[in-house]
C-alpha cells in the first residue's frame, strides 16, 4: 500500500460509477485448468493407494474442489458504494468497505485483507479479485474506498 502523502493523490471526491464482471478463471485459462484437474487426479490417486482407502481419495479431491470453487465455476464481482459484492452459486455475498483494512495489488488482481497485520497467514483470510479487463475500474473503487486521506 502506498504512503499517506501518496495515498491522499490518488483520492477524488467523487465515487467512481459501479462496476460488474464475471470472472471464470477454467474457461478462460483451458491449459491451467487441464493441468489443475490432472493434478487433481494424480493426488486423488497417491492419497488412495498411500491410504489404501477410496473414501480418503474422495475427500481429499472434495476438499480441493470446493477450496478452487471460484476457479472453476463462475464468480460475478461488483463493486460499488457498499462494499465489494459476489456472486456463486445465486447467492450474494457483501464484503463492505469499511471491513476492509489493507490491500495488496498483484500482477493480475488485488487482495483485499481484512486486518492490518502483514502475517503469513493473512492472504489466505482476505479476498483476491482478478480484473481482467477491469484494471483500472477496480483500482479507482479500491483506491477511492480504501485510501482516504489521513485526518489531521
Amino acid at each position: 500500500m502506498s504512503a499517506p502523502s501518496e495515498r491522499a493523490a490518488f483520492h477524488t471526491s467523487q465515487a467512481p460509477p459501479p462496476v460488474r464482471w464475471r470472472s471464470w478463471p477454467a474457461r478462460d485459462n483451458l491449459i491451467h485448468a487441464l493441468l489443475l484437474m490432472l493434478g487433481l487426479v494424480a493426488l486423488a490417486l497417491a492419497v488412495g493407494w498411500l491410504s489404501g482407502r477410496a473414501y480418503l481419495a474422495a475427500l481429499a479431491t472434495l476438499a480441493l474442489l470446493a477450496a478452487l470453487r471460484r476457479f472453476f465455476l463462475p464468480v460475478v464481482f461488483e463493486l460499488g458504494s457498499e462494499g465489494v459484492d459476489q456472486h456463486l452459486f445465486g447467492r450474494k455475498h457483501r464484503i463492505p468497505w469499511h471491513s476492509i483494512h489493507r490491500y495488496e495489488i498483484c500482477s493480475a488482481g488485488v487482495l483485499l485483507l481484512p486486518h492490518a497485520d502483514a502475517s503469513a497467514m493473512a492472504p489466505f483470510r482476505g479476498l483476491y479479485l482478478p480484473w481482467t479487463t477491469h484494471r483500472d475500474r477496480v483500482l479507482a473503487h479500491v483506491r477511492h474506498y480504501l485510501d482516504q486521506p489521513d485526518e489531521a
